[in-house]
């Protein structure tokens, strides 16, 4: 079975692994996601829906480790959060692992 994934950039930053899929879900799934490699090199996570929304006592370092993957071209903003998301080799993150969605960008 294919997994659907939606494609974006990402930059590994000390413990956090941030990436982008679909959306995340109400709470964190028991699944927890994982990161994978695209053919083309690209890291992301396998299932947006397992993020839960990110726990009011981890926002300020959620929205540093998601502004971590900022570009001048694009902003990121944390979207979700999972306490046992998984790296490319299936360990569980110290710390977790956020959702990061871009940004709108201001009219």
């Amino acid at each position: 079975m294919k997994t659907q994934m939606t494609a974006c950039s990402l930059l590994l930053t000390g413990l956090l692994l941030g990436g982008c899929a679909a959306s995340r879900g109400e709470r964190q799934a028991d699944a927890p996601p994982r990161l994978v490699e695209q053919d083309n090199k690209t890291v992301l996570w396998d299932r947006g829906s397992s993020f839960g929304p990110v726990p009011l006592a981890l926002a300020s370092l959620a929205a540093l480790r998601c502004a971590s993957l900022d570009t001048n071209e694009q902003k990121w903003q944390p979207e979700g959060f999972h306490a046992k998301a998984q790296d490319l080799q299936g360990k569980t993150l110290p710390g977790g692992g956020y959702y990061c969605k871009p940004r709108k960008r201001s009219s």
